[in-house]
């Protein structure tokens, strides 16, 4: 156990710098992209894009036995046997999955307004990424993050590059997808470039049992959790014009950054260090993960509270009029996304140990918070009414998973309260400072979204 906690505490602050370190150069390459692209083409653009994103990441959730996490997790996951049996699933699920895109294609297209054909193109990278190989699994369960993050980072910029050159030269949402398919033949082919790719078709019947009573719990938690992160896309979507979709998908994406931020980190580093410490007794493993968690999160809380304080400023400087509407979006979504980072770097810890059915507890409590809050809010309020669920849905989650963490007293709730404590100090010291220079605040913008359409 003591060599455990010592790969606990090295691989925790090496793997902790290299994931933020290559997040971080990630960010820079989406950002400048989506602003790049945001000049390129039309906001209609966007939004037909959004839709396809959603649609092509519900296929893959919705389908999700837990695959890469199976190998993490279960202790024959360096097994050949164990890991080619997964490997196969996983290009059976790829085909099936794209099959029945492409069915349904039609239907889609036109309660969206989107091309089916577009569609149709979207689904073949579900085919693609099927194939990938699990040595990139396997680089997370030996916690080799810095070839793993690297391997993410290299496949990242060269994918932006060809897209911005090749959009470039034809703007349309045709060339966007035929980027992101041959994005997805990269990334297969670069699988098989590193250390421990040799897979094979294999269905061994007793790993194929333990993969699914693992995964049904996986499941049903990506199930949930596509429709409670992408309920708002859906619903928006068949309520406003593509092109005011694509706005909203603007202030959502950046919104996004600190949270993809915290799920890269939950994924790649804290899931396989709680999965590896096995039994370790619960106050242990607080005392091992806490405080490298608190610093993160006021790293984190910080830098949230300052984006939500003058993130208006940065969209107006960056974007043209035509996205003038996500200055206002983005204050509210970036405080709703803090909620978000709770959750998700706590759930990670409760997959590790075993337990994903909290997680899944978890987000049907939130999903049906915005089942019901969400349509409701839209016709009394308008998008201000409906920003507002958005933002509160993951305090909601975030109640219920600190419950269940109580009672096994794996729970990080001081720590929380504090980080979020220094999170609206933040906020509120520097809606002071503009409001001295007299430059408004970052919600002044809100009052453009009041009534009943964006």
């Amino acid at each position: 156990m003591s060599s455990a906690l010592a790969l606990s505490r090295s691989a925790i602050l090496s793997g902790s710098a290299w994931t933020i370190g290559t997040y971080a150069a990630s960010v820079v390459l989406r950002f400048g992209s989506n602003v790049m692209l945001s000049r390129l083409v039309a906001p209609e653009v966007f939004g037909m894009i959004a839709i396809i994103v959603v649609i092509r990441t519900g296929a893959e959730l919705l389908s999700d036995i837990g695959i890469g996490q199976n190998i993490v997790n279960n202790p024959r996951g360096d097994d050949p046997a164990f890991y080619n049996t997964a490997w196969t699933l996983q290009i059976l699920r790829g085909l099936i999955l794209c099959v029945l895109c492409c069915l349904f294609a039609g239907p889609l297209a036109q309660i969206y307004g989107a091309p089916e054909s577009a569609i149709q193109l979207g689904a073949l990278t579900l085919a693609v990424l099927g194939t990938t190989s699990t040595s990139l699994c396997l680089l997370q369960r030996r916690l080799r993050l810095p070839m793993l993050t690297m391997f993410d980072l290299t496949l990242d910029f060269i994918g932006t590059v060809t897209l911005l050159l090749l959009v470039s030269w034809s703007p349309t949402i045709w060339t966007i997808l035929l980027c992101n398919l041959l994005s997805s033949v990269m990334r297969v082919v670069a699988s098989f470039l590193m250390p421990e790719s040799r897979n094979r078709l294999c269905l061994d019947r007793r790993h194929l049992g333990e993969i699914v009573r693992f995964g049904k719990w996986i499941f049903l938690w990506s199930m949930v959790g596509f429709f409670s992160l992408n309920v708002d896309r859906l619903y928006i979507g068949t309520m406003v014009p593509l092109a005011l979709l694509g706005v909203y998908s603007i202030a959502r994406t950046m919104a996004e950054l600190p949270a993809a931020l915290a799920g890269r980190l939950g994924h790649s580093l804290v899931f396989p260090l709680v999965s590896a410490a096995g039994d370790m007794p619960h106050e242990r493993l607080r005392r091992e993960i806490g405080p490298i968690r608190l610093g993160f999160l006021l790293v984190a809380a910080v830098g949230i509270g300052g984006a939500a304080a003058g993130g208006d400023f940065i969209i107006r400087a960056i974007y043209d009029p035509r996205y003038a509407l996500a200055a206002a979006m983005l204050p509210p979504l970036l405080l709703g996304s803090w909620a978000t980072i709770l959750c998700t770097t706590n759930e990670y810890v409760l997959i590790g140990q075993g337990r994903p059915k909290v997680g899944t507890v978890a987000s049907c409590i939130k999903l049906g918070y915005l089942l019901i809050g969400l349509p409701l809010a839209f016709q009394v309020g308008g998008i201000l009414a409906a920003l507002t669920i958005l933002v509160t849905a993951d305090m909601v989650r975030y109640a219920a998973l600190l419950i269940a963490q109580l009672r096994t007293r794996t729970g990080f709730g001081a720590h929380d309260l504090l980080a979020t404590a220094v999170l609206l100090a933040t906020l509120l010291l520097l809606t002071l400072l503009r409001e001295w220079f007299s430059l408004g605040t970052a919600f002044d913008g809100l009052s453009h979204l009041r009534g009943g359409n964006l």
